[in-house]
């Protein structure tokens, strides 16, 4: 199963933040998961190509060579739309060998809240 969504928790609405953004459709307790989305995984040269691109301010960080030559993925799905904060109420973890992104609450999100995660080192090449 390469994309899951418990049980509609999360949707796309108009933010304060950003255009867009993700919000709980529901209260969403701590721990939860959120979703499961697929990532299209790219090679340390597609992500130097991206760079110039403003779809770099969309992606994930996979990992990195000895020599430091990072591979980002493109995510697909409701996570796309999540806005930075540094004080995320939401997390993610990668797994590159299954290609997905797994987005879950790290404290309890209250129904119309704005899920927001940590860019990490995207954050300023982003904002």
């Amino acid at each position: 199963m390469l994309a899951r969504h418990e049980g509609g928790r999360a949707e796309v609405r108009t933010s304060p933040l950003h255009g867009r953004g993700l919000f709980a459709s529901g209260r969403i307790p701590e721990g939860a998961e959120i979703g499961v989305y697929p990532l299209l995984i790219l090679s340390t040269d597609d992500t130097e190509q991206l760079k110039t691109t403003r779809l770099y301010h969309y992606v994930f960080y996979v990992d990195e060579t000895a020599g430091g030559a990072v591979r980002c993925a493109v995510a697909f799905g409701d996570i796309s739309m999540c806005n930075h904060s540094v004080h995320p109420n939401a997390g993610f973890d990668i797994d590159a060998d299954a290609q997905t992104v797994t987005l879950t609450a790290l404290s309890d999100i209250a129904p119309d809240t704005e899920i927001l995660i940590d860019y990490e080192d995207f954050a300023e090449q982003a904002l």
